[in-house]
């Protein structure tokens, strides 16, 4: 589900680290919270939320709790915007490097999570709207700046994946592990969630036909919302 909501707020956190000022009020940990709610705002036009968030420069860490992203889709409401909410979130990586036109995520890990993929209409949905602004956002740092990046893993634990379409629910399942597409800079929405999405689809029909899912399926809406996107 795109770039994964968590790839875009990583991505956003590496970019903004290289270049965190020092403050006397503020602990580094404190400003890099501030700076993330910041660029949430301001780059993807969405609200990062958390409780804990720390940073471990040592050993290239950062840890936050009950993380919340949410977008800001007029044509979604509001439960349906918060497109992530995580109880833990552990970033690893070599992203505080000096060099401002390279940073590598090792993995990104969300444990005890949701995700909900809210649909509006074809090609529409809450996950485009971040995707397409992270895209916008780098294509402008590409004018002035060519940034290498890269993020190796992320998955989720333990997760309630949500999914619906013009405000009617889809589907809801608990999946034990959520591994996420490595993300390429030449993909689009579109092919990055196909990715992400239609694997996941597949395997919960697999299972349900099996009689082995623990998954609630509206059926003929999949069937609709499957045929409309494909098309």
């Amino acid at each position: 589900m795109a770039r994964s909501k968590l790839s875009f707020i990583i991505i956003s956190l590496a970019l903004a680290l290289t270049s965190v000022p020092a403050s006397a009020e503020q602990t580094l940990s404190e400003r890099l919270g501030d700076i993330l709610q910041e660029r949430a705002d301001s780059h993807l036009g969405a609200d990062f939320a958390y409780r804990k968030l720390e940073l471990i420069t040592l050993l290239g860490e950062l840890r936050a709790e009950d993380i919340r992203l949410t977008t800001r889709v007029e044509a979604l409401d509001e439960g349906l915007n918060q497109v992530l909410r995580a109880d833990q979130v552990l970033v690893k990586g070599e992203w505080l490097t000096p060099q401002k036109n390279s940073l590598a995520v090792d993995s990104v890990v969300a444990r005890d999570a949701q995700l909900t993929v809210a649909y509006y209409g074809k090609g529409q949905s809450n996950l485009h709207a971040l995707y397409e602004a992270a895209m916008r956002q780098q294509v402008l740092q590409r004018a002035s700046n060519s940034i290498m990046w890269q993020i190796k893993q992320s998955r989720l634990e333990n997760v309630v994946l949500n999914l619906f379409d013009q405000g009617q629910p889809i589907l809801s399942v608990r999946l034990a592990l959520l591994k996420l597409p490595p993300a390429h800079a030449d993909d689009t929405a579109d092919t990055y969630i196909a990715k992400l999405l239609w694997p996941v689809l597949e395997q919960v029909l697999e299972q349900a036909m099996a009689g082995n899912s623990d998954a609630v399926v509206d059926y003929s809406r999949l069937t609709q919302f499957i045929w409309r996107e494909i098309r």
